[in-house]
């Protein structure tokens, strides 16, 4: 299984693009391994507005590096001014919360990806739907291709992470009473996050994961939703917590040295 990683902006704040990255905290989970960023696609470029539902998108254009980091290039090739280097990209993958609609997105070639928000019962469904797709397009359905995205915040003392995710302030709560509506309560939003974020100490965030999969399907990547936490330093240590977890229990291939170094 690999990592990825997408960050979500507080909602009401204006990015520079649709995808902005937490500059720092993209670079940290490049250094401990997590393997896939995203961005949207060219034709998206010129979007604008709030984008704290960069799940909603229909496409994102998948990256090996963070979207914020530079990329190196020569002045002069051959004595001659060299062009604009192009980022290297990967396929296009669709983030989805109906299944009938990763239908239509795995028959035009689109990795499925599920969002943040989706209980087990509906991930099950978004890959037999893939299936179904990929049967009718004469194509092999590979759980590799699948992207599961979740919020995760782990901490050694699992009362911290539930407390943090949990707060009155917390963007995380934020982010899930924006999608759920102006008409949801406090319990609902709270039934919500106990459905699908994962939170605790490594040992319980490691369970759920696994749990999560046994009722769903394997997946290729688990996307990690990131937030604009306010305690920085906290959000960092729980990246490199999921890195080390994922890596003992999962075999994700991990960079330990550089893992211990950021936490």
């Amino acid at each position: 299984m690999k990592l990825g990683y997408l960050f979500v902006p507080p909602r009401g704040s204006r990015t520079r693009g649709p995808l902005s990255q937490d500059t720092g905290r993209a670079l940290v989970a490049q250094s401990l391994g997590f393997a896939e960023f995203y961005a949207a696609p060219a034709q998206a470029a010129g979007a604008t507005g709030d984008l704290s539902g960069a799940e909603t998108l229909p496409l994102l254009q998948i990256l090996p590096t963070p979207v914020s980091a530079p990329i190196p290039k020569l002045a002069l090739v051959d004595c001659a001014r060299s062009g604009e280097l192009v980022r290297p990209t990967g396929p296009l993958t669709a983030p989805q919360a109906r299944d009938d609609v990763v239908l239509g997105q795995s028959l035009a070639g689109h990795l499925p990806f599920s969002v943040s928000w989706v209980g087990a019962d509906m991930l099950s469904r978004h890959w037999s739907t893939h299936v179904t797709a990929c049967t009718y397009a004469a194509r092999k359905a590979c759980p590799a291709d699948w992207r599961v995205a979740r919020t995760v915040l782990i901490d050694k003392d699992a009362g911290l992470a539930e407390a943090m995710v949990k707060a009155p302030d917390s963007p995380c709560r934020a982010y899930y009473a924006a999608l759920l509506g102006p008409k949801a309560d406090d319990a609902t939003i709270e039934a919500l996050i106990d459905t699908c974020v994962l939170f605790g100490d490594p040992n319980t965030v490691t369970r759920k994961l696994d749990h999560l999969r046994q009722l769903s399907a394997d997946f290729g990547t688990l996307v990690m939703i990131d937030h604009g936490w306010a305690d920085a330093a906290r959000a960092r240590t729980s990246m490199a917590l999921l890195a080390e977890a994922a890596h003992k229990h999962f075999g994700t291939p991990t960079q330990p040295a550089v893992r211990l170094a950021s936490a």
